[in-house]
């Protein structure tokens, strides 16, 4: 099967010789046509029977079906017809198994199928070429049959379906090609059927399908070109089915897909897709238990807009991220920026959305712009430890990405607590990796475990908090003041105390003694006997260490 892609012009020969198709019609002139590409090179020559479009109204007034492959179709126009015959402006025409394959069709000014009614079996556009001209189905209503434009190419002119309504026939628009003209699908219906627009070259015109409808079918774009300065897809209903634009070329114009809505359950697919310099938005769209991938498209110096999206899942995976995002989204379940580079703003501050978030991925972001993000509104610590797909060591990542944002850009107590949760998350994988060692690898780690989970996290949250180490040096105080007193005896004792003093004066004395033992101030009026000799040294170990301990929580925060 033969495509002509990127016609941009053609030679038109006209012979007074018979001629007869591939089904057999004869004509009585034969069109010689050399088909050129944009750069004027030759693409094919072609051998056409030749039919004046007028002579089809009489076919088309008796309800037979028409067959007009293989020829040259001049001046063809379902208005002109509806005049002829002196029919109201807005009456249909029926079009009975229509079939153009392989066709031309070129006019001065239209070629018109305006307010088309095809029935029967079938209506065949197949490999036809729109020359010359405007090109209108306006408000055309095709049968519950498969419509084919497949590998059908067009001009310079404007190329209207708008209002059309396709019905439940399949809808097959494969490997066709625009050239500069607009394209516009606004308010088209499609029915049950899958909608496909595989592999097409939309020229460098505008292209709207705003306020389509599609049912129950499939609709795919899959490897699709747009050069246009805007591509609409705003306020359309996808309906029930599948809706893939893989790696498609929305060139530098701007991406609407405002307002658009799909049924519960369903996927809106973007992968590997290059959205350019496009300016891409999704606001407000209503995506209510559906999911969106992006998995490794790429977006270049614009913009890309969720601003109050409510969707089930935003996937951004494994994706070069040189734009600005606006994720200040309504409901989102999972926001996915796994493997991603982001070289732009990446926007989560709430602001006037709700920002219903369950789940946020950030495992292996490269970050080498800013992520706006609140660790109290956007609640961080829920996105990232609810995660159920992602291990210890990546949600550790995460926190350290998001310590790392917090402080290049200042914001130093979110910092502390997501550097907090690092290292927790840290420690976690650690331990799981002893574990996968063996048992006696982990029973090792066990001292080390307990070591940093109660001094470096609980005393002092990992020297984040200078009054939580100040906090845990009074209570380490009165402990071992409290160990003084409940075993002071005749021979644990302490010589600025005699033995037979009241319990509450040796519960102050051995809290003075603990004091000047924890501070090593040392002042030579109280000394320890027997076991105490060897509790002392210990309280003045854990004392100089705290002491330590708080002096660095509490430069950290000054100098911060």
């Amino acid at each position: 099967m033969k495509v002509y892609r990127y016609i941009q012009n053609y030679n038109v020969e006209i012979l007074n010789e018979p001629f007869t198709t591939e089904n057999g019609i004869k004509h009585k002139q034969t069109a010689k046509i050399a088909f050129f590409d944009i750069n004027s090179n030759l693409i094919e020559r072609k051998t056409y029977g030749v039919i004046d479009g007028k002579s089809l109204y009489p076919k088309i007034k008796d309800q037979v079906s028409i067959d007009v492959s293989n020829c040259l179709i001049r001046d063809f126009s379902l208005a002109a017809y509806r005049k002829e015959f002196n029919l109201s402006e807005k009456t249909k025409v029926d079009l009975i198994d229509f079939s153009a394959n392989d066709a031309l069709f070129e006019a001065e000014k239209i070629v018109d199928f305006s307010l088309a009614n095809f029935i029967g079996k079938k209506a065949d556009f197949t490999n036809t070429h729109f020359g010359s001209g405007n090109l209108s189905f306006m408000r055309a209503e095709f049968g519950d049959f498969p419509v084919s434009f497949k590998g059908t190419s067009y001009s310079e002119g404007n190329n209207i379906f708008q209002y059309a309504k396709f019905n439940s026939g399949k809808v097959n628009f494969d490997n066709a090609t625009f050239e500069n003209g607009n394209l516009s699908f606004i308010n088209t219906f499609f029915g049950d059927g899958n909608i496909t627009f595989r592999n097409v070259h939309f020229g460098n015109g505008d292209v709207s399908f705003a306020f389509a409808t599609f049912s129950k079918g499939n609709v795919i774009f899959d490897k699709s070109i747009f050069n246009g300065d805007e591509i609409s897809f705003s306020k359309v209903d996808f309906g029930n089915g599948k809706v893939d634009f893989r790696r498609v070329h929305f060139g530098d114009g701007d991406v609407n897909f405002e307002e658009i809505s799909i049924n519960e359950g369903n996927k809106l697919v973007f992968r590997r897709t290059d959205f350019g310099s496009s300016k891409v938005s999704f606001r407000e769209a209503l995506l209510k238990g559906c999911d969106i991938d992006f998995e490794e498209a790429l977006f270049n110096n614009a913009r890309l807009d969720f601003y109050k999206l409510n969707a089930l899942s935003i996937s951004l995976n494994h994706c070069l991220l040189n734009c600005y995002i606006d994720l200040r989204i309504d409901k989102c379940d999972s926001i996915d920026l796994s493997q991603s580079i982001v070289q732009n703003i990446i926007d989560l501050n709430p602001g006037l959305t709700k920002m219903e978030i369950k789940e946020l991925n950030l495992s292996g972001v490269r970050n080498m712009g800013d992520i706006f993000i609140s660790w109290d509104d956007n609640n961080v610590i829920e996105l990232i430890c609810s995660q159920s797909n992602t291990n210890n060591h990546q949600k550790a990542e995460q926190f350290r990405l998001l310590k790392e944002e917090f402080r290049d850009t200042g914001r130093y107590i979110d910092e502390d607590k997501a550097y907090v949760y690092f290292k927790r998350y840290e420690l976690k994988d650690q331990f799981e990796i002893a574990k996968s060692k063996g048992i006696l690898s982990s029973i090792l780690f066990i001292p080390n475990f307990l070591f940093q989970r109660v001094v470096f996290d609980w005393i002092g949250l990992y020297a984040t908090n200078p009054f939580r180490v100040l906090f845990s040096i009074i209570i380490v105080n009165f402990i071992f003041s409290g160990i003084y007193s409940l075993f002071y005896s005749s021979i644990n004792y302490l010589t600025c105390l005699p033995t037979c003093n009241n319990f509450f004066e040796t519960l102050w004395t051995n809290l003075y003694f603990s004091a000047i033992t924890f501070f090593t101030v040392g002042y030579g009026d109280c000394s320890p006997m027997g076991y105490f000799k060897i509790i002392a040294p210990i309280e003045g170990f854990i004392g100089v260490f705290l002491m330590s301990y708080f002096t660095v929580a509490f430069v950290r925060k000054i100098l911060r």
